[in-house]
């Protein structure tokens, strides 16, 4: 099916979507679904319904946008949350925790917030959480506050259990949980979004940013950090950390937590830079660049001088990455490892393929293969900014603060934003 040119033109501009962000076919399943809900079977009629219609393209919006979500997803956030929570409620503004849920879909995730709050013994007055989605059917979802069993994958402890209630349609949220939860409609990449919104302590936006083009995920951030409070919380998708990092915030020392703050003095205008712990070790000279010894028949999975060389494969290895990085952030990380490595058989390995390959151990707890990875990445390209911001945080988590603050160094003259 060929997608018509005035719905690309809306998903670029109006919604920031990366051409390719969905994948072709997914893309054109969605324009199918949403054909069939207009009554319509002809491409062009459809396109000039949508021109017209505010209320078909809400209805395009609502099977675009992605909304794979559950309870409690990733588990790691929703456990550094419950330890930090108490410390950041003494600090906070009149007494109270101000949450935003950014994209919130269908509700797991800001009521997996709130549930999380109340087993940490906060009380009810102590915090509010504010849900946003573009899709008014998420939304509709969301209040409706009754889900079936593709939102629960064993991620429900005992502990919170007593949040929820049987309901005839499935498991329903108890109303302790849903007063602490507002929701409304925003499109976060339209200028005006969020407008009398926060300040906030606490952030969740996960698995936005990585759908979106540049400009958009620039846009995303402005308004994210102008809401964001000087020492609050953000919490990104497992490969979104990144993009925060190069923002100059701070990511923080606690395992699958996926959370970075927001420093207490803001970045210098232009010049985003990761900015190095209020404990820095004694700075160390820069390193050469190693030269690995170059073995006679390399494997499959070990770069070679040959592998440096401009691929042909550009095109074929972004959608790939593209890809990938879906799988990792929807948790289906065995998937996004395989298909990483059999890319990398078929085409040769490039050091962006690696730093996902890290990334995605390191979610996976496996850091000894992700400094691999990372160490390979480097290799092919030392001046790969991921992977040595990632190296930096590998070592400090293992406690070699010579070898982190070398890999900081690096970093830091790598920066895109230097």
């Amino acid at each position: 099916m060929i997608i018509p040119a005035a719905i690309e033109e809306f998903l670029l501009t109006s919604l920031g979507m990366a051409k390719d962000a969905m994948g072709k076919a997914t893309l054109e399943r969605a324009l199918a679904q949403a054909m069939r809900r207009e009554g319509v079977t002809d491409p062009g009629i459809y396109e000039k319904l949508f021109k017209t219609s505010g209320e078909a393209r809400q209805r395009l919006i609502d099977v675009v946008v992605v909304g794979e979500t559950w309870f409690f997803r990733d588990r790691g956030p929703f456990a550094y949350l419950a330890r930090q929570a108490p410390k950041m409620l003494q600090a906070a503004a009149g007494g109270v925790l101000n949450i935003l849920s950014a994209p919130c879909s269908t509700g797991e995730e800001p009521y997996s917030i709130a549930m999380t709050l109340l087993a940490a013994g906060l009380p009810p007055a102590s915090f509010r959480i504010e849900g946003v989605d573009i899709s008014s059917a998420a939304l509709e979802a969301a209040r409706r506050a009754v889900y079936t069993n593709g939102s629960f994958r064993g991620n429900i402890s005992e502990e919170v259990a007593s949040f929820f209630e049987a309901t005839p349609s499935g498991r329903g949220v108890a109303r302790t949980v849903l007063a602490q939860v507002a929701f409304f409609q925003d499109n976060l990449v339209s200028e005006r979004s969020l407008l009398g919104r926060g300040p906030y302590s606490i952030i969740f936006c996960r698995n936005l940013l990585i759908y979106l083009t540049p400009a958009a995920r620039r846009q995303v951030f402005v308004r994210l950090d102008r809401l964001l409070a000087p020492g609050g919380l953000l919490f990104a998708g497992h490969t979104e950390t990144v993009f925060w990092h190069q923002q100059g915030y701070l990511p923080v020392q606690s395992d699958r937590a996926f959370a970075l703050s927001k420093p207490l003095v803001a970045p210098a205008a232009g010049k985003p830079k990761p900015a190095a712990p209020a404990k820095a070790p004694p700075p160390v000279p820069p390193p050469r660049t190693p030269k690995m010894p170059q073995p006679a028949a390399p494997a499959a999975d070990t770069p070679s001088a040959a592998d440096r060389k401009p691929s042909a494969q550009t095109a074929t290895t972004a959608g790939t990455l593209r890809e990938a990085r879906r799988l990792a952030d929807s948790g289906e990380m065995d998937k996004a490892l395989r298909l990483c490595r059999e890319h990398s058989r078929k085409f040769g390995p490039t050091a962006e393929m690696f730093g996902l390959m890290g990334l995605i151990l390191m979610a996976r707890q496996d850091a000894g293969s992700a400094e691999d990875c990372f160490l390979k990445a480097l290799y092919l390209d030392p001046a790969h900014y991921e992977s040595l911001v990632h190296l930096s945080l590998l070592y400090g988590q293992k406690g070699d603060a010579r070898k982190a603050a070398l890999y900081r160094g690096r970093a830091e003259k790598a920066s895109p934003g230097t």
